[in-house]
């Protein structure tokens, strides 16, 4: 699969060639933007990634010239924004066919997992669904608490990924649960996701300050419905973008 880079900044398109590469994307870097649109037909994109930032107008005639070609499902575009992008340009970027919008601050490592998860939501990558992780968002509606195995004290805390095979989690009370050892398996856990609180079991994977637990046992209806849940972030954050900028007029 090739990806189309249309960033001027070195830093950003290095990063962002960095996450394109595990799945399954050779990346081909443009700096000039015109350029890029005379060589399209020639590349023939299964993603373009285009700094708004640094073409605040040529991002949408790239995205209109693209769209005239290629669905969405055959060709993912996703716009970098900088810290200004206005109510306007969303709208313009769903109403014109981008498939998502990411920060360009690809340091961030939940601004990581976004962008690849924008990709993963339209492209077949090599890595297992399954082993996709997800960092909750203002947008998103994801808490976590379990009550311990021993004591029976609930232990609630900070939910820093969520995948449909496991949980990284930051108990508040790090005393609550330094007592539980690799192997341990806990069986009353809820997962807040949506509007739906699913139950589910859970085995240590790793102990120390970030806990990691794997999903060892969850209803298959459930599964399902975080499995939708996981899959439309993407959508969430566009539609809470374009109510954040209803509510300013």
């Amino acid at each position: 699969m090739k990806a189309l880079l249309i960033i001027e900044n070195d830093r950003i398109a290095d990063i962002a060639r960095f996450y394109l590469r595990p799945l399954g994307f050779e990346a081909v870097r443009y700096r000039n933007p015109l350029k890029a649109l005379d060589n399209l037909d020639e590349i023939e994109p299964n993603a373009i990634v285009v700094s708004a930032r640094d073409f605040p107008r040529h991002w949408k005639i790239i995205t209109q010239v693209a769209r005239a070609r290629w669905n969405k499902d055959a060709c993912v575009i996703v716009l970098l924004k900088g810290d200004l992008f206005p109510f306007e340009e969303a709208a313009k970027a769903v109403h014109i066919g981008v498939n998502g919008v990411a920060r360009d601050n690809l340091d961030d490592r939940h601004e990581q997992a976004h962008f690849q998860h924008l990709l993963k939501r339209y492209v077949t990558v090599d890595e297992s669904r399954s082993a996709e992780r997800v960092a909750p968002s203002a947008w998103d509606r994801l808490d976590f608490i379990f009550s311990h195995p021993s004591s029976y004290s609930p232990v609630a805390g900070h939910l820093e990924t969520v995948s449909l095979a496991g949980i990284s989690f930051i108990p508040d009370s790090p005393a609550l649960v330094a007592d539980l050892e690799v192997g341990r398996l806990i069986e009353d856990c809820s997962l807040r996701a949506g509007d739906r609180i699913l139950s589910l079991a859970c085995a240590v994977v790793r102990s120390d300050r970030v806990l990691g637990l794997s999903i060892a046992d969850i209803a298959e209806a459930d599964r399902g419905y975080l499995e939708d849940y996981l899959e439309s972030c993407p959508e969430r954050e566009m539609r809470a973008l374009l109510g954040r900028g209803k509510a300013s007029d």
